[in-house]
């Protein structure tokens, strides 16, 4: 079960970075409506991928699925967090974020995870994201994003090794 939350939370991270970026007075409720319904689609269709490709590559897709989880947190350890504001409306930044949740989905439907635990998880973590970027991180930017960033590449590494430590 706890990793079913730990997922959520970790593909919540870039809502968490993105929209800490820019300050939205309006609307905010909505766009974390449409956020969270988008981290909870976008995850299921990266899932499903995966259990089918864990279905056609039974053996390697433990492999596969760790080596996804250590590159994709090496990336985000590697990745520089953007100082400039997104020009890009609320909305169109959310489709985006979404959709990098979808390439780590797929190593969760391999590492079959409960899916709906997952899924809702994703959700309400990213709703909350939006909130909490909103109110606290932009407002008085008392935590560092690329702090953040990284904090979230290294668990994604550390899920990618207990994954290989349990094959």
């Amino acid at each position: 079960m706890w990793k079913e939350i730990l997922a959520g939370v970790l593909v919540s991270v870039d809502v968490l970075i993105l929209f800490s970026l820019v300050s939205y007075r309006k609307q905010v409720v909505l766009l974390a409506i449409w956020t969270a319904i988008l981290h909870m689609i976008l995850p299921l269709i990266g899932y499903l991928a995966g259990t089918i490709v864990q279905q056609y590559l039974q053996y390697a897709s433990p492999y596969l699925s760790a080596v996804l989880l250590i590159l994709v947190g090496l990336q985000m350890l590697l990745t520089q967090s953007p100082k400039k504001s997104p020009l890009f409306s609320p909305y169109l930044i959310a489709v985006l974020a979404s959709l990098d949740t979808f390439s780590v989905s797929i190593s969760f439907g391999m590492l079959k995870l409960e899916k709906l635990l997952f899924i809702i998880s994703s959700g309400v973590f990213s709703f909350i994201a939006v909130f909490i970027a909103q109110q606290f991180i932009f407002k008085y930017t008392f935590m560092n994003r690329s702090i953040i960033m990284k904090l979230a590449g290294l668990l994604l590494i550390v899920m990618g090794y207990l994954v290989f430590k349990n094959i």
